[in-house]
């Protein structure tokens, strides 16, 4: 079976700009006759002291392989842990280096249609196959962007190409951001992505000079609106502005779809909240050397947390939580139609990159003394 080689940069795609219409009908409203789903945690890997594999630094994401295996991925450390469905530790992959099979702070994983597991980093990325007690070394090749941009999975087309996303230059210290399906003779099909005008709103850009010539510094308002996007087998994807439950869903096939929810306001702030978001717009005002605020403070959350997809290819749409609550809430897909709503313990954090199945979701948690580790939620039906 032919496998993707990486091609010398070059991009050759069309532009494409998000609009309020498109084509395909529009989803139904979630109702309230869907099974929901509790999760409970059942596993969390990771302790303060002891042998090393169990001591994490920084955890960027955790994935899990065909035989249920945990794959956990240490960017600090610069290497992926693999652990049992119990937790034990196996073997690890990696190791801070430029060599093959060495690291520099990965981010994510995936797998290939053929099984093989590619693991990605800023410049490059590494394939390993994964056996019985260790992983056999494949190949290294670079990616074609200039910046990682690490919040998107690993994924692959209907055709079996990688689809990577990151950022390009656009010129005058400006990028773009980008979708490039890598073929496996090795040509690269490039699709320019730009952001809503609804999300732009929520950032800003300061210009600043200085010994090493001009930069730019980039401010995000307190619980203001954020561009999401989502990524899932065989690219499909997702996209909406976390102020409104609107969202459009591109299949495999590139057909387009509108899914539409309550149009309630997110949770109201609660005072620590407050209180945190102004303490961070004054920082913001030191570092962007200004006299005022940047932007003002909204009285509610967004509505929306979260787009990801399982590994079914089912969208889940999480919402946005009230201070203090202790579970976070999602409610999922298929296709167009709301098939379940999902709920699971908040201190279980999904991440920038939730790897997520039927029946199981990975994340981490994180504790009073800042010890980070690796933790699984199984979800059952409520009665």
């Amino acid at each position: 079976m032919s496998r993707p080689r990486f091609p010398a940069i070059h991009a050759c795609g069309a532009l494409l700009f998000f609009a309020a219409a498109c084509a395909g009908g529009d989803g139904p409203a979630p109702a309230a006759d869907v099974p929901t789903l509790e999760g409970t945690v059942d596993l969390e890997i990771g302790e303060l002291e002891g042998d090393e594999p169990y001591l994490f630094t920084r955890i960027f994401s955790v994935a899990a392989d065909p035989l249920g295996r945990i794959l956990v991925t240490d960017s600090q450390a610069h290497e992926v842990r693999v652990f049992d469905p119990d937790g034990n530790f196996l073997f690890h992959l990696g190791g801070e280096g430029d060599g093959p099979g060495e690291f520099r702070s990965p981010c994510c994983v995936g797998f290939s249609p053929e099984g093989e597991l590619w693991v990605r980093q800023e410049p490059r990325f590494t394939v390993f196959e994964l056996e019985a007690a260790g992983a056999r070394y494949v190949r290294t090749g670079r990616r074609l962007f200039t910046g990682q941009l690490g919040g998107y999975p690993v994924v692959f087309d209907a055709d079996g190409r990688l689809v990577d996303v990151g950022l390009l230059p656009e010129g005058s210290g400006q990028f773009v951001e980008a979708r490039i399906h890598l073929s496996p003779d090795g040509s690269a099909d490039t699709v320019e992505v730009r952001e809503p005008a609804a999300a732009a709103e929520g950032r800003k850009t300061v210009e600043f000079a200085s010994d090493r010539g001009r930069g730019f510094l980039y401010f995000y308002q307190p619980y203001g609106p954020r561009w999401l996007q989502a990524y899932g087998p065989r690219a499909a994807w997702a996209s909406a502005v976390s102020t409104a439950y609107e969202i459009e869903r591109h299949g495999p096939d590139g057909a387009v779809s509108q899914l539409t929810g309550p149009s309630a306001p997110g949770p109201a702030l609660s005072p620590a909240e407050v209180e945190s978001a102004r303490e961070r717009l004054e920082r913001d005002m030191e570092r962007g050397n200004v006299d005022e605020p940047l932007f003002d403070l909204p009285e509610r959350k967004p509505p929306l947390a979260a787009l990801f997809f399982d590994r079914g290819g089912r969208l889940w749409v999480q919402k946005t939580a009230a201070g203090g609550a202790e579970t976070t809430e999602a409610d999922v897909y298929e296709g167009t139609t709301f098939v379940a709503r999902y709920r699971w313990p908040r201190r279980v954090r999904a991440g920038a990159l939730p790897w997520v199945t039927e029946t199981a979701l990975y994340g981490t948690t994180t504790d009073e003394l800042g010890v980070q580790r690796a933790a699984r939620v199984r979800f059952e039906q409520r009665p």
